[in-house]
């Protein structure tokens, strides 16, 4: 999972302000954590039967071996400021807790820049023939930078594909050169958009 618009304002509002005394959940390695999504280490009020939900920081990646595949998830909400909490509403309560939208943007624009950070990182010594990136909005996937961080000897041999959400749907929105869908729209687990009954 990665973090999208919905997640962030008054309903989790210290998920991007952990830096406020009141905020911090839990601190690992001098880093405060302020958000009640992320796994358990981090959001210990958590409930236990979310644990199928894994979240464990605003830009992370795992690897699996055995099927020559990495996931890197990273957080590009600093993109949609107005939109955090879906809508004006959604927020103006947390970002006034917050210190303000100066506050939440130089916040978030440090996660996104770490996020990319982690990709171009992990473009350069991953192993994975499959990688799979992670990140909430439409068009906003650093493919292009993944590949061109590549080192020569990798290059031509990673597949990536990009995973995203925030418009209300599942399709495939794009193909690779062999028919296989690498850019995946998976946003329908929101409840923003139902049909009118």
């Amino acid at each position: 999972a990665v973090l999208g618009n919905h997640d962030y304002g008054d309903d989790d509002p210290y998920a991007f302000c952990p830096f406020a005394q009141v905020a911090a959940l839990s601190s690992i390695g001098g880093q405060n954590y302020g958000s009640a999504q992320f796994n358990m280490d981090k959001s210990p009020r958590r409930p236990a039967n979310t644990r199928n939900f894994w979240l464990p920081d605003y830009n992370y990646h795992y690897e699996v071996p055995e099927a020559s595949l990495e996931v890197i998830g990273i957080d590009t909400n600093f993109q949609a400021l107005g939109g955090l909490g879906g809508d004006y509403g959604g927020h103006v309560q947390a970002f006034s807790r917050c210190g303000g939208a100066g506050e939440v943007e130089d916040f978030l624009s440090l996660v996104a820049r770490a996020g990319m950070d982690l990709v171009l990182a992990r473009a350069r010594a991953g192993t994975a023939s499959t990688v799979v990136i992670i990140q909430h909005y439409p068009g906003a996937c650093p493919r292009a930078e993944f590949l061109g961080a590549l080192p020569p000897a990798r290059q031509g041999k990673v597949h990536v594909v990009c995973a995203y959400g925030h418009d209300h749907a599942q399709s495939c929105a794009g193909r690779d050169a062999r028919g296989q869908c690498s850019d995946i729209l998976s946003g329908g687990g929101g409840g923003c958009c139902a049909p009118s009954i």
